[in-house]
């Protein structure tokens, strides 16, 4: 499998590529008689010129980390490729807002006529110009609305169809870049290797995003068998299909699913697998958080259903240790329930914290209960329940070193509300856990 360092390497190896072809063809495009170190217009020209061309790859980068690929994914984890498309993101609407700004201000400085003026006449008599000024729109828009307290306010499935339009403001500056940008104009070569990136990006979106779950569909036939209660708010679906044994998966991972039923066809969500890998069927156990969770309850037997993964990093092979401590709460012990029969099979000492409000929300009690007599050491906390004869209140770093002394000595996997697994990663650290050993999957993609 490829490394992060293969990865980066091989971003890094595109961007080189464009600054190289941009040096190349330097002075090629400059101004009769002029050099970069005395003319500010050829200095202006040519930074907007690397501007464009690097928030363009950039922009191609973000497609792929929000693309589900997984030759990417499964290096990084689906959750920091999140994290980082944010950051890319930024990066994308900086160096694609300098590009306009910077070659109005060159064009304008080298003809001797106003900023506006200048930038008129692009928009009005530049091929593409004013599609890829609509195009940068709609990326400063999606932008503004990815901004933290602004995000929060929208629901998941609005919030992923504000993302659509990202694809639309690509194919908007593709014509202006092939058509007006005088690196490709001048070079056959920088052209093919530019159709070359886009080609490539749109390969991996078209099979990873569209052509793979629809294969994996055909040939497994997945479809809800039934629905079972787990506990307070959690409903466990169990999915059957056609030869699951060749449908590979690790526990800790989780699938992107799309249930092909009215009031449910047009979401697609993330949950995580809640069974052993061996098992004849994939079960997603699944808390109540809002419109679409709420109503898993209704879904009927035989309904179709569209799967994309397994995803996701966060599985027993990355374990080096002989000890083993799980922390979850709440409905994060789904993916650490899939890893503890993998762990036991495999003769480790596992200790899992089970941390929840109530008894009534202990999701998987008794199956925790008939683990615990393979080996596995179970312990509940809970936080509002103050005549519960065991461990109360919330897990705190004290309450850790009492219930596991050797914590410093174990692999540590960890998966909860956000909140909670902030707290969790500072008392390990305090406990001097190295962060090589402590694992976790933000639980809110």
């Amino acid at each position: 499998m490829i490394k992060k360092t293969g990865v980066y390497l091989l971003a890094l190896a595109g961007a080189g590529i464009i600054l190289a072809f941009v040096g190349q063809n330097l002075f090629v495009v400059s101004p009769v008689g002029g050099t970069i170190a005395s003319d500010v217009s050829l200095q202006l020209l040519t930074a907007g010129r690397i501007a464009a061309l690097l928030g363009a790859y950039v922009l191609l980068l973000q497609l792929l980390l929000i693309g589900r690929v997984r030759w990417i994914e499964q290096v990084f984890g689906l959750d920091r490729l999140s994290r980082a498309h944010h950051y890319n993101g930024l990066a994308v609407l900086v160096l694609l807002m300098l590009h306009p700004v910077l070659v109005t201000f060159g064009y304008s400085l080298r003809d001797d006529v106003p900023f506006f003026e200048q930038e008129l006449d692009f928009l009005r008599n530049w091929e593409d110009v004013l599609s890829a000024a609509i195009g940068l729109s709609l990326l400063i828009i999606i932008g503004i609305l990815s901004i933290g307290f602004i995000r929060r306010r929208f629901r998941y499935e609005l919030w992923y169809g504000i993302h659509l339009p990202l694809y639309i403001a690509v194919a908007l500056a593709i014509g202006h870049q092939f058509e007006v940008g005088s690196d490709l104009t001048l070079n056959n070569y920088f052209r093919f290797y530019w159709y070359f990136l886009y080609g490539f990006v749109a390969v991996n979106l078209l099979w990873y995003r569209l052509l793979r779950p629809i294969l994996h569909a055909l040939r497994h036939d997945f479809r809800v068998d039934r629905i079972e209660a787990e506990a307070e708010d959690v409903t466990s679906v169990y999915i059957t299909g056609r030869n699951l044994a060749r449908f590979r998966r690790r526990p800790g991972q989780f699938l992107i699913v799309r249930f092909l039923a009215r009031g449910f066809w047009r979401e697609a969500h993330p949950f995580s697998l809640s069974c052993p890998a061996e098992a004849n069927y994939l079960r997603l156990s699944i808390k109540r958080l809002g419109d679409f969770t709420g109503k898993i309850p209704r879904l009927v037997p035989g309904t179709r259903v569209i799967i994309e993964g397994p995803n996701g990093v966060f599985t027993p092979g990355r374990c080096k240790r002989e000890k083993v401590l799980l922390i979850a709460g709440g409905i994060g012990i789904t993916p650490l329930r899939a890893m503890a029969d993998e762990l036991l099979q495999q003769d480790r000492d596992v200790t899992l914290l089970y941390g929840n409000r109530k008894q009534n929300g202990i999701v998987f009690e008794r199956e925790l209960a008939a683990l615990s007599e393979k080996g596995l050491r179970v312990v509940h906390i809970l936080s509002d329940e103050p005549d519960y004869p065991g461990e109360k209140g919330v897990l705190t770093q004290e309450a850790i070193a009492r219930l596991v002394p050797d914590v410093a000595d174990r692999e540590v996997f960890l998966c909860g509300p956000p909140k909670m697994m902030q707290g969790i990663l500072k008392s390990l650290h305090a406990l001097n856990v190295p962060r090589r050993h402590v694992y976790y999957e933000r639980f809110a993609l």
